[in-house]
């Protein structure tokens, strides 16, 4: 299954651990084969309040950044997956916890965080904080403050 990605004029986007940037014009890519990719404002950052849904958003980026998902450390992400199956009472945010585990499980780290990412949403609705707002939908990268540079995290970040 094929991916295209839109990319902000001087986006980044990581593919495989590869960082690329976007030049100066908003710019569309499709990825025709399988591989890790995700865009610059797909990412928390571990400066970030990690909130329980974030936690689990962050372990399954964390796969993603690993580079090779036979190697990556998923039981950070299946725990805190385990741990929101007991928070969550709703048949669609249950659902959505469903999609993630389904897609992590079968390598797609991509579709799991966009599961995960309105689920964050939610959270923060529930707790009454602010939800990142490149995560609304329709939000335009270009209005955000550009992040720092991502350095490769651990799964130490997640106790």
């Amino acid at each position: 299954m094929s991916l295209v990605v839109k990319l902000a004029a001087g986006e980044r986007i990581f593919i495989n651990g590869a960082v690329l940037t976007n030049g100066d014009r908003r710019s569309q890519l499709l990825v025709e084969t399988a591989a890790q990719v995700l865009r610059e404002r797909d990412i928390l950052s571990s400066q970030e309040p990690l909130t329980p849904v974030r936690t689990a958003y962050f372990a399954a980026q964390n796969i993603a950044l690993g580079l090779r998902l036979d190697l990556a450390p998923s039981a950070p992400f299946q725990a805190q997956i385990a741990r929101l199956r007991g928070a969550f009472v709703k048949p669609e945010h249950l659902a959505l916890l469903d999609e993630a585990e389904a897609q992590i499980a079968s390598g797609n780290v991509y579709r799991a965080l966009a599961a995960l990412r309105d689920l964050v949403m939610y959270e923060a609705a529930l707790l009454g904080i602010t939800a990142p707002e490149r995560f609304r939908r329709g939000a335009s990268p270009a209005a955000e403050e550009p992040m720092p540079r991502v350095q490769r995290v651990t799964g130490a970040l997640l106790q």
